[in-house]
């Protein structure tokens, strides 16, 4: 403390003498004054300038006693008015990097002390550099006082210890890898909730404490992205490539020159943020991106660092939005269009991120390619069903249906209970279109084109168009156990899909009947799927959450169940009404649930949500805007289903 109120003193006199009170410092000082030959005087000096004989020093005690003041009281005041002075002069004092590092050296050992280690804290945290491996060992030493330091002191500390870096980092990686609000962000695919999730997902704790550890640090940047790398090799969790990208968006939100200076990826993931940021890619940002790859030396390319950034789910998702919206543009004159050339960017990105598992855990040094099949065959068939499609709309006139919604005078000029579906419906089987052999195989071989597939349908839910919807979900549901791992067979799927026998005889699977209260356990992924799996969440995620967000199509689904099925059984009876029902998107529901717990809380959605249309209907009617053509034939499916759903989907995560 006395150290403390030199530095003081130094302030209004750098050349007054100080006197030391404490420690071998104090003693000696103490010596050296009563050995100049004046004893006497030397003590009456000292008395007077450290306060021995302050006048009513001894008799207010007396005063004290009188107002009911204990002298722990006194002691504790006198203490805490000195602790308060120590950190006011601390924090805004005008000591000199030599009288800091002076004064930290006589109260290093309150570091030992809880109640006063804030004091040399607060002083290294001002001066990290002072701090000598005498001072590390003791604050590596003891968790308490680790968890108290500032992160300036912590950086100081870790940029001498990687080990110590690491057991940090590590656990707020794997908070943000499993943070659950992270994730269903990054499964939205399209729409409000994603352009939201977009903007709002780097608020997040997880990444916060990231984004703070290493601002404006070159060297715990690098070390994190390391870790970050190997955490996909071990894990290959997409939430690692929205991180990667998060990180540059951090470190140009703080201005960390040097950081944005030494990543030679953060200009390409800038300008890919900047199009997640506003949910859209124009022509300007697509030059940008390939001014980039051109100016890169081909002798130095970070295939690895690149292929994560191109990995995030964010980045894939408004890829392929853009190649869809750039089909649709295209499909109007597509015989003459001279736009096909700006498909091939887009998919070739997708396509990289999608091989960052394989570059970085193999370290390859290319670039895949992008199959042929998907410029050469894929692509036309899209511009088909979006031709398709396009006539639909402008028959149908599907704005004006969602703006006001099916009324139920239309469902029954047009045939009762499954017409609005028959309606949305015919399109697409007037028009006969249905993918092909080769377009199945394409879509079971490369998830770029499901990407495509994803966000077609997407918007198709949007304009209602339940006719799509069954043409493409069988098709997905069949190949999702192959996509999967979970099958080597070619066949259809039905077994899997249609029956728990089928889905217990899958590797990994608890062979459980429908008597049994356990319910199956999922089965494993391999993590070169997980990607592939995640992207199966997603899309079942951002199915429901078109259907709950788009007015009336939940009712159109439901008009569009089969009317003669009989749910009056006990449960037996009831499972196989449900797995009797054919209606396309309730197989997919049934397929994806039963092997992914994302599934199982999509078709919990999808029923809360259908359950609230229903009761809306009987309290407003035609108000709601929910239009069912039979509400007591949909309370009843909503009904098993939700029995169906709590007896045989998964509820554990994979991984």
């Amino acid at each position: 403390m006395d150290e403390m109120n030199n530095g003081h003193d130094g302030q209004q006199d750098r050349h007054r003498q100080h006197t030391s009170l404490v420690g071998s410092a104090g003693r000696e000082r103490i010596k050296q004054l009563m050995s100049l030959g004046k004893p006497r005087q030397a003590i009456l000096e000292f008395s007077k300038e450290n306060g021995l004989e302050i006048p009513a020093a001894k008799t207010i005690y007396g005063l004290l006693d009188s107002l009911g003041y204990t002298r722990w009281s006194i002691h504790s005041s006198v203490l805490d008015a000195t602790i308060l002075a120590a950190q006011a002069q601390i924090q805004n004092g005008n000591m000199t990097t030599e009288e800091s590092a002076r004064l930290l050296n006589s109260i290093k050992s309150y570091l030992a002390i809880r109640s006063l280690q804030h004091l040399p804290l607060m002083l290294i945290a001002k001066h990290p550099s002072l701090i000598t491996p005498d001072i590390r060992d003791m604050i590596r030493s003891d968790a308490d006082l680790y968890s108290s330091c500032a992160i300036k002191i912590k950086q100081e500390l870790w940029r001498h210890d990687e080990a110590l870096f690491r057991q940090s980092m590590l656990p707020l990686i794997h908070g943000y890898v499993g943070s659950e609000q992270l994730k269903n962000m990054s499964r939205e695919i399209s729409g409000i909730r994603a352009r939201e999730s977009a903007r709002e997902h780097r608020n997040n704790g997880a990444f916060r404490e990231i984004a703070f550890a290493v601002d404006g640090d070159v060297r715990l940047y690098m070390l994190t992205l390391a870790m970050i790398r190997e955490e996909l090799v071990k894990t290959n969790d997409p939430s690692l490539g929205a991180l990667r990208m998060d990180l540059v968006s951090a470190m140009y939100s703080s201005n960390a020159v040097d950081i944005i200076r030494d990543d030679i990826c953060s200009p390409v993931a800038r300008l890919l943020d900047l199009c997640v940021a506003k949910q859209a890619m124009d022509e300007s940002r697509v030059q940008e991106i390939r001014n980039y790859f051109d100016g890169i030396d081909s002798d130095v390319v970070p295939f690895g660092e690149i292929s994560l950034i191109f990995s995030s789910p964010y980045t894939r998702h408004l890829l392929a939005q853009h190649i869809l919206s750039t089909l649709e543009e295209i499909a109007p004159n597509a015989e003459v269009s001279t736009r096909y050339d700006d498909l091939k960017l887009p998919g070739t990105i997708i396509t990289i991120g999608l091989s960052a598992f394989a570059t970085i855990k193999d370290d390859l040094q290319k670039f895949p390619s992008l199959d042929r099949r998907i410029s050469r065959e894929f692509y036309r068939t899209m511009i088909e069903f979006i031709r398709a499609s396009q006539r639909r709309d402008l028959s149908a006139n599907v704005h004006d249906q969602q703006r006001a919604g099916i009324g139920r005078s239309q469902l029954h000029r047009a045939g009762g209970v499954g017409a609005s579906a028959a309606v949305s419906a015919s399109a697409s089987e007037e028009s006969g279109l249905c993918p092909t052999a080769s377009d199945i195989n394409i879509l079971t071989e490369l998830e770029l084109a499901r990407q495509v597939v994803y966000a077609y349908l997407l918007r198709r839910v949007a304009s209602l168009d339940l006719g799509m919807l069954n043409v493409w979900l069988p098709e997905i549901r069949r190949i999702i156990p192959r996509l999967l791992g979970l099958s080597k067979e070619n066949g259809d799927g039905t077994n899997f899909s249609s029956s728990a026998a089928g889905f217990a005889s899958l590797p990994n699977a608890s062979n459980t009947g429908s008597s049994d209260d356990t319910l199956p356990a999922p089965p494993s992924i391999s993590l070169s799927l997980r990607v592939f799996a995640f992207e199966v969440d997603s899309f079942a995620q951002s199915l429901v959450t078109h259907i709950v967000e788009t007015r009336g199509m939940a009712a159109v689904i439901l008009n569009s169940l089969p009317s003669d099925i009989d749910f009056d059984g006990g449960g037996s009876a009831k499972q196989s009404c449900i797995e009797s029902i054919q209606t396309p998107i309730v197989q997919f529901f049934n397929q994806v649930a039963r092997i992914r717990h994302c599934g199982h809380e999509q078709v919990v959605r999808f029923l809360t949500h259908c359950t609230a249309g229903v009761a809306a209907e009987f309290s407003h009617g035609f108000a709601s805007g929910f239009a069912l053509a039979n509400k007591e034939s949909a309370i009843c499916f909503i009904h098993a289903y939700t029995e169906y759903a709590a007896a045989h989907f998964v509820v554990d995560p994979l991984f």
